[in-house]
């Protein structure tokens, strides 16, 4: 496969930046697979697994809610409030939060703050689910 530029990043920090052959990301529309060559594109990303592919293996990725750019020159941007490699995830920490938003979501609350609830407990089960990948 043909080798791409893709840079990643988040309010903290440049996730990834270099090529890769293959990314899978989960769109509002569902999975999408960008190789080269893709044709310009622009959609919203849902909390899910990132998967890039380097050195012929897929590597994966928790990413949180974002958008996904492929531009007329065939660099792809992702822009995220939050990604981790599988290897990053601390599972404590997202059990914890896993466990908060659920509690929240029980709670009497307004329907704004279920959203928010719901919200969190979508990005901690996929940051559990995602941890379990290399």
């Amino acid at each position: 496969m043909t080798p791409y530029n893709i840079k990643v990043l988040t309010p903290d920090r440049v996730f990834y930046e270099g090529e890769t052959e293959q990314i899978i990301a989960k769109t509002t529309s569902g999975n999408v697979g960008i190789l080269a060559g893709h044709s310009p594109y622009v959609a919203s990303i849902v909390p899910s697994e990132l998967k890039i592919k380097l050195d012929g293996q897929f590597k994966s990725a928790a990413i949180s809610d974002g958008v996904i750019k492929v531009s007329n020159d065939g660099r792809v941007t992702i822009l995220s409030s939050a990604v981790e490699w599988s290897d990053e995830i601390d599972v404590a920490r997202a059990q914890r939060s896993k466990e908060r938003a659920e509690a929240a979501i029980k709670a009497d609350a307004s329907r704004t703050e279920f959203d928010l609830a719901e919200q969190r407990l979508k990005r901690a089960l996929n940051r559990l689910a995602v941890s379990q990948r290399k």
